[in-house]
């Protein structure tokens, strides 16, 4: 049994993301017409010639495998002007937006605010008991980090990456509170 690289699942599935099109000049969304599939029809020249007629590669099955050029190509259709390409799975973008309701807790990252993440990674927060997918990335004003991410039931939230926590045993002999009555003083 042959087994489906993820791309080809997303491509069959029509998740396709918009791209330039040649025969319109504009970029739009792309529409998974169907797979092409080599012809075992003979070419009018092999009739011509008196070569010998060579047989294809055959499989431990005895079946004829596709020669490499054969494989992965797919006809996508442009939304906007119905022109249909031939185009290799390399000249595909997809769309790889998660949803974090096709997600399993063991499928995921366990979310510590120690960590740092990406757009697209999958997450588990223990303490919320839900899955989610990190959806922004941004940094606040103090300089810390912080992550969006989209859980099944609470919805969007906010949660902090790339925490440095620093223990007692390595803070100067000074407290924070020392430091501002001496400034205050003068």
């Amino acid at each position: 049994m042959k087994v489906e690289s993820r791309k080809r699942q997303f491509i069959l599935e029509g998740k396709i993301k918009a791209c330039f099109c040649e025969g319109c000049g504009q970029t739009t969304d792309k529409v998974f017409v169907g797979e092409w599939m080599p012809s075992n029809k003979p070419k009018d020249e092999e009739f011509l010639s008196t070569a010998p007629v060579k047989k294809g590669k055959e499989n431990k099955n005895g079946a004829a495998a596709l020669s490499p050029a054969a494989e992965n190509q797919y006809w996508i259709r442009c939304a906007a002007c119905n022109q249909v390409h031939l185009l290799k799975e390399w000249q595909i973008q997809i769309d790889r937006d998660i949803s974090p309701d096709e997600l399993n807790p063991e499928e995921c990252q366990v979310y510590s605010p120690h960590g740092i993440y990406a757009k697209g990674d999958a997450l588990y927060h223990q303490a919320l008991g839900e899955v989610g997918v990190v959806r922004e990335k941004q940094s606040t004003g103090s300089g810390a980090y912080v992550i969006i991410v989209e859980f099944c039931k609470s919805g969007r939230k906010q949660l902090l990456e790339n925490v440095r926590v620093t223990p007692a045993k390595e803070k100067s002999a000074e407290s924070i509170t020392d430091i501002i009555k001496l400034k205050l003083r003068r």
